[in-house]
C-alpha cells in the first residue's frame, strides 16, 4: 500500500507589487509608445501634469517642481510625495527577482520596418543614405510597396531623385525581395531577377509583359501567347511561389515612424550617450489639485477620499518608474558605447562580441532586465540610425589572438562575395577559407552557409545561373 504522508513546504514566491508591475511596463516602451502611455495616464489621474520639454539632461522627473505641502486632513500612511523628492527606483536590488518576472513575459512580433532596420546595419552606408532608407520605410504600405513617387519623395527630403531610387534598390533586395516596389509587376520582377532569371526567360516575360492575362484559363492563354501548356505550367509555377506582398508576414507597418531614444555623440573627442525624450512630455503633480484636496466635503466621502488616494498613489509609482526607465536605459547606453567605440570610429567590420552576459557584469543589472531594456528601441550615431539589438552578437577568435563578432564576419562574407570572380562563383568552403587565411578565422562550412542566408546571398549555384 502506498503510504501517503502530509509535507509542508516553504515555496519562495515574488510579490508583482503595482511599482515592480509599472516600472516593468515602463521600462520596455520606446520613446513613441512611452509618449502615448504617459498621455493617457495624464487623461485620467488629476494629480499629474504634462508638458512638452527639451532633452532629457540625467535630472530626476521630479527635480525643479515647486515643493508643495498637504494640508493636514489629507494624510495617508505613506509620507507625502509633495513634502520630499522621490529617490530614483534602483534595479540593484532584487534584480534575479525581476529578471526572473522579464523572462516569463512575451516579446512583440516584429515589425517590416524594424527587420529592413536590422538589415541595413550590415551595410556601408553613408548617414545620408540612411535617411533616405528611413524615409522610404516610413512611406510603405500595408502591402509592403512604396506608397508616394520617388520624386516626390526627393522633394520632401531635398534630394536628388537618384538618390532615392538607389536607395530603393537596395532595399528592395533585402528581406523580404520585393519590399518598397512601387507596384505588383516590379515586385514579382525584381524577386524573379533576385533568383537568376533573365528578361528573356518565360517566368520573366509573362509577368513583364502578360500579367494581368495570368488570371486566364491557361489553354486559351497557351493558343493566345503561342506557348505549349507544359512550359506555361511550369512557368506558372514558379510565378506562384513568389510574394505578391512583402510584408504579409510582419506586424502592421502602420506608424512605424522611427523615433531613437539614444544618442552616441562625439565632443571634444570623447564619446558621449544622451537620453533622447524631447518627444515624451514632461511628468509632474499638479499644484492644482491641492484644492481638492482642501475640500472637507469630499474628504468626508469615504469614496472620495479612497479615490484620491489611490490616484495619489499610481502618480508616485509613475514617477519613480520614468526615473528608473531612464537611469538605466542611460546605464546600458553608456555600457554599449564603451564597448562599440571602434565600430563607431571604424565601420562595421570593428564591431565587437557582445552579450548580454557581458553587459551585465558592467552594468549590475540582470540579463534579462537588459533585454527589456534593448527590445525596439533606437540610437542615432553619427554613422545612422541602428536598433540597440545590433551591438550584440556572439564572437569567434582569430589566430592573431582578436576577437571579431558575427556581425563583422557577416560583413567580410559579404565583401568577399562582392569581389569574387562573377564567373566562377565561390563555394561557402572556399569562402570559409578565405576567412581562415586573409583574416584568422577559423569558421565551420555550416556557419558560413548560415550567415550568407541571413544577408540574402544567393548560393554558389544561384550566382552561377545568373552569369549563364
Amino acid at each position: 500500500m502506498i503510504e501517503i504522508k502530509n509535507q509542508l513546504k516553504l515555496v519562495p514566491q515574488l510579490i508583482l507589487t503595482p511599482q515592480l508591475k509599472l516600472t516593468l511596463k515602463v521600462l520596455q516602451l520606446n520613446i513613441l509608445e512611452l509618449n502615448e502611455y504617459l498621455l493617457q495616464e495624464a487623461q485620467v489621474n488629476p494629480f499629474l501634469e504634462i508638458e512638452f520639454r527639451d532633452l532629457y539632461s540625467g535630472r530626476s522627473q521630479v527635480e525643479n517642481r515647486e515643493d508643495i505641502t498637504l494640508v493636514d486632513e489629507f494624510h495617508w500612511d505613506e509620507e507625502s510625495l509633495w513634502e520630499r523628492r522621490v529617490p530614483s527606483f534602483s534595479f540593484e536590488e532584487g534584480e534575479d527577482e525581476i529578471g526572473s518576472l522579464i523572462e516569463r513575459t512575451v516579446g512583440t512580433e516584429e515589425t517590416l520596418t524594424q527587420h529592413l532596420y536590422w538589415q541595413l546595419g550590415f551595410l556601408e552606408l553613408s548617414p545620408l543614405q540612411r535617411e533616405i532608407a528611413g524615409f522610404i520605410m516610413g512611406n510603405l504600405d500595408d502591402k509592403g510597396y512604396l506608397s508616394v513617387p520617388v520624386e516626390e519623395l526627393a522633394i520632401d527630403i531635398n534630394v536628388l531623385p537618384e538618390e532615392v531610387e538607389k536607395v530603393r534598390r537596395l532595399l528592395q533586395r533585402l528581406d523580404p525581395v520585393g519590399v518598397a516596389s512601387l507596384d505588383l509587376r516590379e515586385c514579382l520582377l525584381v524577386q524573379l531577377e533576385f533568383l537568376g532569371y533573365k528578361d528573356s526567360d518565360l517566368p520573366y516575360k509573362l509577368v513583364a509583359e502578360h500579367l494581368s492575362e495570368l488570371v486566364q484559363n491557361i489553354e486559351t492563354l497557351s493558343k493566345k501567347l503561342d506557348l505549349p501548356i507544359a512550359d506555361l505550367q511550369e512557368a506558372m509555377e514558379i510565378i506562384k511561389n513568389l510574394e505578391p506582398f512583402p510584408a504579409r508576414n510582419f506586424s502592421s507597418t502602420k506608424g512605424l515612424y522611427i523615433e531613437p531614444d539614444l544618442r552616441f555623440y562625439k565632443e571634444e573627442e570623447e564619446w558621449k550617450v544622451e537620453i533622447l525624450n524631447e518627444k515624451a512630455p514632461r511628468v509632474y503633480l499638479s499644484p492644482l489639485y491641492y484644492k481638492i484636496i482642501q475640500n472637507k466635503r469630499l474628504l468626508n466621502n469615504g469614496k472620495g477620499k479612497e479615490f484620491l488616494k489611490e490616484k495619489f498613489k499610481m502618480a508616485e509609482n509613475l514617477l519613480k518608474a520614468l526615473d528608473s526607465r531612464y537611469s538605466t536605459l542611460y546605464k546600458v547606453g553608456e555600457a554599449i558605447l564603451k564597448a562599440q567605440r571602434d565600430f563607431l570610429e571604424r565601420g562595421v567590420s570593428f564591431l565587437k562580441p557582445l552579450t548580454l552576459k557581458d553587459l551585465s557584469q558592467v552594468t549590475g543589472l540582470h540579463e534579462s532586465t537588459i533585454s527589456r531594456v534593448i527590445s525596439h528601441k533606437y540610437v542615432d550615431t553619427p554613422l545612422g540610425l541602428y536598433p540597440l539589438k545590433f551591438f550584440f552578437s556572439t564572437g569567434y577568435d582569430t589566430h592573431k589572438g582578436e576577437s571579431l563578432s558575427a556581425v563583422a564576419i557577416k560583413n567580410y562574407i559579404k565583401e568577399i562575395v562582392q569581389t569574387e570572380d562573377p564567373k566562377k562563383p565561390l563555394s561557402d568552403s572556399e569562402i570559409g577559407s578565405i576567412l581562415s587565411e586573409k583574416y584568422g578565422i577559423k569558421i565551420a562550412r555550416r556557419t558560413v552557409t548560415k550567415y550568407r542566408e541571413e544577408l540574402n546571398i544567393p548560393s554558389i549555384r544561384e550566382r552561377r545561373k545568373k552569369i549563364s
